[in-house]
């Protein structure tokens, strides 16, 4: 669930008005002559003027009657000062939990991808401009198709080329996964195309986990609208078990037949609770903020309140990683980029702009977990802040962040 951050009303007539001068002197003017007027009127004609009752209900009764009405006028200016006063300090309180809550990270303890171009470094290749998609002739002799593909192979032991998939990607991170702590939980969730195939390529995946001789864990499916929108759910917990827990996302994009401008991947992304990690003395190589959701419309402040997660700033923002996204969603993206004046916007070229689909072509499903761990790359490279986008149905985003980034924040609290 998205966090919402309090807002003031925007009512801005509710605020009290001081009590103006002129007006004020105005009716001391007013109150003094009813004063005036009214004790002659009604002074008793065989009552002597020169008794000291006389000049009391003269000028003093008055004056003291308009005090009374002027005071008044003061307590309920300085009562509803002190109460909005008190109202925005609680705004600002309320305003201030919301972002410490919803700054809250989680860490990358490790990761692993197998993409057309390799199963390391591609990041600093696709920077580089190394990496060019281009057609390939089908083995039929026919006319080539743009993609991208895994060299795996069908062991024709029942498992296709998943069960090879999701061999590599476990022989990658199974290290880590041996050295976390047992008595922590431990998640494991598959994202997969949804082509009617999922419950069988689970059951391959528990294969492959029981011939790593890993240990115990849940493993199941995430659904395919879902993807890393499961890890602000995780975010959302208070407290307890649900939050201080593991987690293994895999996902992966194969083809039977491969569409144009298409790319097999699959990646890898072991995750905890950034506190928990620190707790238990676990080397993380990376922080992923929380992810939000948008539409092209509001992508402007979207992109503000992706940066206050992620506890970065636009000028430090120096890489884009984006998949998946539409035509129009890249035009919108470049041109919120310039208004909340990221870093990218700056470069020669936006050559820190680095398209996936472009260079790779289209993860489909894995779009937003590959650029993650691209992502997440190239922030170990380079100790730098990086932004990502992607759609999976709707238009999202997130940030990663270096770990020496957190150590700088914790330094200046």
């Amino acid at each position: 669930m998205p966090v919402t951050l309090p807002v003031a009303s925007p009512h801005v007539s509710d605020a009290p008005s001081p009590p103006r001068t002129i007006v004020w002197l105005v009716l001391l003017v007013v109150f003094m002559l009813a004063g005036v007027v009214g004790t002659l009127l009604t002074w008793p004609k065989a009552e002597p003027t020169g008794t000291p009752w006389f000049w009391v209900q003269l000028l003093v009764l008055p004056g003291l009657a308009w005090a009374i009405v002027f005071g008044l006028r003061l307590h309920y200016y300085d009562e509803e000062t002190a109460r909005l006063k008190a109202e925005d300090e609680t705004l600002q309180e309320d305003r201030e939990k919301a972002i410490r809550f919803a700054c809250e990270p989680l860490a990358v303890l490790d990761f692993g991808y197998l993409c057309g171009a390799g199963d390391v470094d591609v990041a600093n290749k696709l920077v580089q401009g190394e990496i060019t998609l281009a057609a390939k002739t089908s083995a039929e002799g026919n006319s080539g198709t743009r993609h991208t593909s895994l060299p795996l192979i069908d062991n024709e032991d029942g498992l296709g080329r998943y069960g090879p998939c999701f061999d590599k990607l476990l022989n990658s991170i199974g290290p880590t996964i041996t050295a976390l702590p047992r008595d922590v939980a431990l998640d494991v969730r598959l994202h997969l195309p949804e082509d009617g195939h999922g419950e069988a390529r689970l059951e391959t995946l528990r294969q492959c986990w029981s011939k790593a001789e890993l240990r115990s864990a849940k493993i199941t499916l995430l659904s395919a609208d879902e993807g890393l929108m499961a890890l602000d759910q995780w975010l959302d917990v208070k407290g307890g078990p649900l939050l201080e827990r593991f987690t293994l996302f895999l996902s992966t994009q194969l083809h039977d037949v491969p569409p144009e401008n298409s790319a097999e991947a699959a990646v890898a992304v072991l995750l905890g609770w950034a506190p928990l990690a620190e707790r238990r003395g676990l080397e993380s190589v990376a922080l992923l903020h929380r992810p939000l959701q948008t539409d092209a419309a509001a992508l402007d402040e979207s992109i503000r309140l992706s940066l206050l997660w992620g506890r970065a700033t636009p000028e430090r923002i120096d890489d884009l990683w984006q998949a998946g996204l539409l035509g129009t969603d890249k035009g919108a993206l470049l041109h919120a980029a310039s208004n909340t004046k990221l870093g990218v916007s700056q470069t020669e070229e936006l050559s820190s702009v680095h398209d996936i689909d472009t260079a790779l072509g289209d993860p489909g499903i894995c779009a937003g977990w590959l650029a993650t761990v691209l992502a997440i790359e190239h922030t170990v490279q380079t100790s730098s802040s990086q932004l990502i986008a992607w759609r999976e149905g709707m238009l999202r985003l997130a940030v990663a962040q270096p770990i020496a980034h957190k150590k700088q924040v914790e330094s200046n609290a």
